[in-house]
Order: structure tokens, then C-alpha cells, then sequence
């Protein structure tokens, strides 16, 4: 309720809340200035400068040359919350999809696959390494006036930034969600850092 306060006293018309975790709320919202966007609320101490940097790295580029990320638009704080607005991806996301659409044909399985390579490459060109890529982290958009649906990875808040050349082998601390993560990482918990790119 206090986030809800929070944003129509700033002038945000409130549709609907979109998600809600440890971290915070999410709600669907609308500004004169910003248009439609998704308004992610949070308390203070809960608030990842370092994921709120990797987003400001991400955005260098114009969104129609990089479109398959979710782009943060600003980020303010006040007494109790901060609020961090953000593109919204209007037709939810991969695990939705696959979750009601359980027989995907190999056409649109290449064009979601080629999409988010693109993405993930984006990434890595800014020495970035995500480390949570799942279906409910890759969401989907159709863009207004188009018949077309693109991806656009989405929550950067376990990114590692690489120092030097982000395609070297580098070390990984295990981050992310358990069964989406590399079995090599796991390794690491019993047997020492292991490289990403290790055998298993």
C-alpha cells in the first residue's frame, strides 16, 4: 500500500502490480513524461547500486540497435523506498510461453535462440556475465504497431563485471538460481573455484 501511495503522489497512474518478492514490488505504471513502464519499488537497503551501474553500462547504446535487454530509465530514492523505472515487456515471459505453449515449433525455437545469443553477445561486449539466464528472466515484447515479438533479457542483479577482456576464462562464484546453473559450479563449492568454461 505504502508503495502505491508512493507512486500516485510522483504523478504515476497505477494499472496493476506485475510481480512482488523479497526484493520488492513491481507495478505497471504510467507517467506524462515516461509513458508506460514498469516501476520496480523496493526499500532502501534492498536497493543493488551494483546492479542499478550494470544497467547504466548496458544503456550506452540506443535501444534500436541493442533491443533485446530491458533498459532502466532512472532510479530515485526517497525516505523509505527506491523506485527504479524500467522498459515493460508486454507479453510476459519465455517460461509463460513454454508453459502454455508446450509444443513450440523449430522456426520460432531458432528466432527466440538467435535473439537471445544477440542479447548475451550485447552483454558480454561489456564485460558482463549475467549468470541467471532463465525463462522467467527473458521476457517477451511486441513492439507497438508490429506483428513481431522480440525477447529482452531482463534482471541483472547476480551480473559478474569481468576486468580486461570479458571473453577470457574467468572465475566464477556460484550465483544464480540452482537448477539453471552450470554443473561446473557446483563443482566449485566442494572442489575449489572452477573455471566457467571447465570440463566436467
Amino acid at each position: 500500500m505504502e508503495e502505491y501511495l508512493l507512486l500516485t503522489s510522483e504523478g504515476f497512474q497505477v494499472y496493476k502490480t506485475l510481480g512482488r518478492g523479497a526484493f520488492g514490488q513491481v507495478f505497471l505504471v504510467h507517467h506524462p513524461d515516461t509513458g508506460v513502464v514498469a516501476a520496480k519499488v523496493m526499500k532502501n537497503e534492498n536497493f543493488d547500486e551494483n546492479e542499478w551501474n550494470i544497467t547504466k553500462l548496458l544503456n550506452n547504446e540506443p535501444p534500436q540497435t541493442f533491443p533485446f535487454i530491458i533498459r532502466s530509465i532512472m532510479a530515485r530514492q526517497f525516505s523509505t523506498f527506491t523506485v527504479i523505472l524500467m522498459e515493460y515487456a508486454n507479453q510476459k515471459n519465455l517460461f509463460d510461453m513454454i508453459k502454455t505453449n508446450d509444443n513450440l515449433s523449430t522456426p520460432i525455437i531458432r528466432v527466440i535462440m538467435k535473439q537471445l545469443l544477440q542479447g548475451l553477445n550485447y552483454i558480454h561486449s561489456k564485460g558482463i556475465v549475467h549468470r541467471d539466464i532463465k525463462g522467467g528472466n527473458i521476457m517477451l515484447h511486441n513492439p507497438p504497431g508490429s506483428r513481431r515479438i522480440i525477447i529482452q533479457i531482463g534482471d541483472f542483479g547476480e551480473v559478474k563485471i569481468s576486468e580486461g577482456n570479458p571473453m577470457r576464462t574467468m572465475i566464477m562464484s556460484q550465483k544464480g538460481t540452482n537448477a539453471f546453473m552450470a554443473p561446473e559450479l557446483f563443482l566449485g563449492n566442494s572442489k575449489g573455484p572452477v573455471v566457467a568454461d571447465a570440463k566436467v
